[in-house]
């Protein structure tokens, strides 16, 4: 569970506007900078950020490409000094792969996926994160537009793999995102909901921050660990409010399946082995965990987040590393990413809500942030759960706690 303390409110600070949606095939600023070579371009050739050398190089050698990489590593770096063809040629090709499945990693026909495709030095080096977009979205909120389609595109895969898994799953026709169905959560459904929840936040996080895509393996899968506990708290406690607004006792544990004090003694029913009567002790010591529901659900009903503000406070979750070690690259690229992120939020609150005066409003939306930086108390409930036996070492929920 978590504890509720007392946040910092954060005032707007002052930006320029990101300019309107260009012209299919055109944008309205003076140039853009090719990703394979680097060199200023005005047009989007391929549907990708390439100059016109670039595409013609490819669609020349489409057919037949049967180059030899310069270095024999077949990963010479993009840039003005890329001078292997071989290089090229699958820059270009990764490029237009990635480009065309995020654009089919949508939730229906008419939400478009934004471009995901940027090089891996060009990013992570840039003064800025990668904000295009593509399609009928509005320019102005590129981020906002990706959260929007990839959390339901997450939330729909989740939802179905959970419910898949029950030994007498619903029919197809019975499951829908605003219904569910919903149970209350055992040690079975939790393992489950952690290892679909774990799988489903890298696949988001590479498509709404392109630039994650790129990152070395241990570093993409340390960024969402870092993440999972906050975001399974948050997003629980935000779902519980609308899915049962007369429960203050409620939240959910898994996409599919609920937690309250109620269903606690069925929690163990399928756990493999354990010491039930230890669990059942240590449940009634920490009784007042149970309690921190209803407080962390007053709060968030109380700022009443809508489901913009909700994203936008799970993207800045998401790039909040605390004390997690990282490389100076990736902080600077998660202090470019949440400072675009509140300028998204300032654009939101201006030309989406139309509101003059923000500040209130984001100082409370802010005071979620540090609330549900929870994990180091989660971890010490699975912990416990180790050594009463009810959660074997090799699990992957333990596991998980044990990554960082």
């Amino acid at each position: 569970m978590c504890s509720i303390s007392n946040g910092v409110s954060a005032g707007p600070s002052k930006y320029s506007a990101v300019s309107a949606m260009p012209q299919k095939g055109v944008s309205k600023k003076k140039d853009r900078t090719c990703l394979i070579c680097c060199g200023p371009t005005r047009v989007a050739f391929l549907g990708i950020d390439v100059c016109r050398a670039c595409s013609v190089f490819y669609k020349r050698n489409e057919q037949r490409n049967e180059f030899t990489c310069r270095a024999s590593t077949r990963d010479c770096p993009i840039g003005e000094e890329l001078n292997c063809k071989r290089c090229r040629f699958d820059h270009i090709e990764r490029l237009l792969k990635q480009s065309s499945a995020s654009s089919h990693a949508v939730s229906s026909p008419s939400d478009q996926s934004p471009d995901a495709s940027q090089s891996p030095q060009r990013l992570l080096q840039s003064s800025s994160p990668s904000t295009s977009s593509n399609g009928s979205h509005r320019n102005e909120l590129p981020i906002l537009d990706r959260l929007k389609t990839h959390y339901r595109s997450m939330s729909w895969m989740r939802l179905n793999s959970e419910l898949q898994c029950l030994p007498n799953p619903p029919h197809p026709c019975e499951i829908s995102l605003e219904s569910g169905p919903y149970f209350p959560a055992t040690f079975a459904s939790l393992t489950t909901s952690n290892r679909t929840l774990m799988t489903a936040l890298l696949d988001f996080g590479c498509c709404v921050f392109p630039e994650l895509s790129y990152l070395q393996n241990k570093e993409k899968w340390d960024i969402v660990v870092n993440n999972f506990y906050r975001f399974r708290l948050f997003e629980g406690i935000y779902r519980a409010c609308l899915f049962f607004p007369d429960d203050l006792n409620r939240t959910f544990g898994g996409y599919s399946t609920w937690v309250s004090a109620t269903c606690l003694p069925s929690f163990c029913s399928d756990a493999p082995t354990g010491d039930r009567e230890g669990l059942e002790n240590y449940f009634d010591r920490n009784s007042t965990r149970m309690q921190e529901i209803p407080q962390a659900r007053s709060l968030v009903h109380r700022v009443n987040p809508s489901h913009e503000e909700f994203l936008f406070i799970v993207a800045l979750m998401f790039w909040t590393f605390g004390d997690m070690p990282v490389r100076d690259e990736i902080t600077h690229l998660g202090e470019r990413y949440r400072d675009a992120i509140l300028k998204e939020l300032h654009a939101f609150y201006r030309e989406e809500r139309r509101m003059e005066d923000y500040a209130a409003r984001l100082g409370e939306l802010m005071i979620l942030l540090p609330v549900f930086d929870r994990s180091h108390e989660i971890k010490e409930h699975f912990e416990m759960l180790r050594l009463l036996d009810i959660i074997p070492e090799d699990c992957f929920t333990y596991q998980l706690q044990k990554a960082e």
